[in-house]
């Protein structure tokens, strides 16, 4: 008979949300040697992989290819085992204003069983797909992949590479805009889907900033009354989705690009 583990994923998860008021603090803090080796060493941040996947509507893909949350719906479809949040540490920790502090994360593979039904419900494939579908329409951008720190949360760190995390995250609260304050290696964790590249129409540009508001990893700054977007640029898509005057756009010119992307992060994950 299976057993959820009661009490100890519930310990974890309260203790891990009570640090997500300092997430700046704690990216930070990957900057330090010896504090960098311990996290890399004990979170496995060597087979940590995560990917942002633009849902912007105008998105430009090769003919015939399927849109980037296939992505997600295919491992939510392949997972023996979904679990949706009770809330999400991000929101609810930092007192979002924008959107559902209770719209939790997505978490798919065995590990899940074990976590306390306290801290996040057992759930069909269609609730999650639904709940991906709910995401989208209200503006969150997901991320996926493998992350030991979640599994850490829920208390499933043994289990973690039986565990892939869905993030549905808002540009104001999620963890991710943290990310410009940690170390070079802890940043490049988080890699851009396959193909995707974002374009940016000088002409278009008006200077106006609103892409650079949205930036969660403060890769866009305006020089000479022009948007200019950074090497380590995610692919989110979130500053084409801001942009009144079109001048951005989100790109896929690999139509082999999900099948690449499923293969990275399955390599990493069992679902």
């Amino acid at each position: 008979m299976l057993i959820r583990h009661k009490g100890r994923s519930k310990r974890s998860f309260d203790f891990i949300l009570s640090l997500y008021k300092y997430k700046n603090l704690v990216a930070k803090l990957s900057n330090v040697p010896v504090l960098k080796h311990i996290g890399w060493r004990h979170l496995d941040m060597a087979n940590t992989t995560l990917t942002y996947v633009p849902v912007y509507e105008n998105l430009e893909l090769p003919a015939g290819t399927a849109a980037p949350v296939s992505v997600i719906e295919h491992f939510i479809n392949e997972a023996s085992h979904h679990l949706i949040l009770s809330r999400c540490p991000c929101r609810s920790e930092n007192g979002c204003q924008d959107h559902d502090p209770e719209f939790g994360c997505t978490f798919l593979g065995p590990a899940v069983r074990y976590v306390d039904p306290e801290v996040g419900r057992l759930v069909s494939k269609e609730e999650a797909l639904d709940h991906l579908r709910q995401a989208t329409e209200a503006g969150l951008i997901s991320c996926l992949g493998k992350f030991k720190f979640d599994a850490v949360m829920l208390g499933v760190q043994r289990d973690h590479h039986d565990l892939m995390t869905i993030c549905h995250c808002c540009p104001c609260c999620c963890l991710s805009t943290a990310i410009p304050y940690a170390s070079r290696e802890t940043r490049d964790t988080v890699v851009k889907l396959e193909g995707v590249s974002i374009e940016l129409d000088a002409e278009k540009c008006n200077g106006c900033g609103k892409c650079v508001k949205v930036c969660t990893f403060k890769q866009i700054e305006v020089v000479d009354k022009k948007a200019v977007i950074g090497e380590e640029c995610k692919g989110c898509g979130r500053c084409a989705m801001a942009c009144k005057q079109e001048a951005i756009s989100v790109r896929i010119d690999d139509p082999t690009y999900i099948e690449a992307c499923v293969d990275r992060i399955a390599a990493r994950v069992n679902i």
